[in-house]
């Protein structure tokens, strides 16, 4: 195709070439974009002219496309989806002056927590623009230095990774030993940790701190990782997992408390106070946050405001430290 021929290529010419291959009718195609038959007729022969290929084969029942034709289809809704996207991109872009926070979500806030959260700030502040991100503790904190998102909510990162960050705890918890209500372990008064090797094991990724803190807490107790060992981050896969087999969930407390609450899942009998660590979270030093810094203000106004209410009782009254 000649540059000369492709600066003649309009919108209009893929939109209709398009609608014709959806319809294989060139009255219909023209219905559906308003468009007269002739009108159509004529944008595709422009378009059969800019190409310098024949595009269409007049059948008596409506058209067939020609192979150049399906080539060039696939490529246009390919075009016209990209563009419709970023046009969409575009317009969704806040005003400069609107209040909108990016938070990055670990499982354990992901769950319970922020969308408590969010559920409040949506009816405090309904102009205010919420994005969650979820991922690994790493990937939310490359996240958060590029100023891709305004704070992560999790578990204390390692040390050596907080160095440009600063972190505000809000309360500690541990991970526990979940299965399915009507596991065999379930109904244990005093399951031993020996019990597990019977039973497929769900632990975080490797490489994240939690995962870490569960291998520590596993290895000081002298028990080696089951060969049925199944890794992942995405709380709906895990506990789609725990409904349909016997394995045990080795989890953040605030990941699964919701679902023990509703008697989704049935926390096992066994201590894993050692596995307490610090949550809350974590932002990027010297205040860079600049123009978000009042949506994330308000974002951790109500968190710190529901860790109060449950420190008194309130939601989710597990939460804070009480892993009995």
């Amino acid at each position: 195709m000649s540059a000369m021929n492709f600066a003649r290529l309009k919108l209009r010419h893929l939109q209709c070439l398009v609608m014709v291959a959806q319809e294989r009718n060139l009255v219909r195609a023209g219905k559906a974009l308003s468009l007269t038959q002739p009108a159509v007729s004529k944008t595709i022969a422009e378009l059969e002219e800019i190409v310098g290929r024949q595009l269409l084969l007049r059948r008596r029942r409506g058209v067939e496309l020609t192979p150049a034709a399906e080539v060039l289809v696939r490529h246009a809704v390919s075009a016209l989806r990209g563009l419709r996207e970023g046009m969409g991109l575009a317009m969704d872009q806040p005003e400069a002056d609107q209040l909108r926070v990016a938070v990055g979500a670990l499982p354990n806030m992901a769950a319970n927590l922020l969308p408590e959260a969010v559920a409040r700030l949506n009816a405090l502040h309904p102009a205010l623009r919420v994005r969650v991100v979820s991922g690994t503790n790493a990937q939310l904190m490359t996240q958060l230095r590029q100023g891709e998102i305004d704070l992560v909510l999790g578990r204390l990162a390692q040390a050596s990774a907080m160095a440009d960050l600063a972190f505000e705890q809000l309360y500690s918890e541990p991970l526990l030993l979940v299965v399915r209500p009507g596991h065999p372990l379930a109904a244990r008064r005093r399951p031993t940790l020996d019990a597990l090797a019977a039973h497929p094991l769900v632990l975080p990724v490797s490489g994240t701190l939690i995962r870490h803190t569960a291998d520590a807490f596993l290895i000081a107790r002298g028990m080696a990782l089951p060969n049925r060992l199944v890794e992942a981050t995405d709380t709906s896969f895990v506990v789609g997992l725990l409904q349909r087999s016997d394995a045990v969930w080795f989890a953040p407390q605030g990941a699964v408390e919701g679902f023990i609450a509703q008697g989704m899942l049935k926390r096992l009998a066994i201590d894993t106070s050692s596995t307490e660590g610090p949550v809350g979270f974590t932002v990027r030093r010297g205040g860079e946050a600049g123009e978000v810094g009042e949506g994330v203000r308000l974002l951790v106004e109500v968190i710190r405001g529901i860790v109060a209410a449950t420190a008194r009782g309130g939601l989710a009254g597990a939460r804070l430290g009480n892993t009995a």
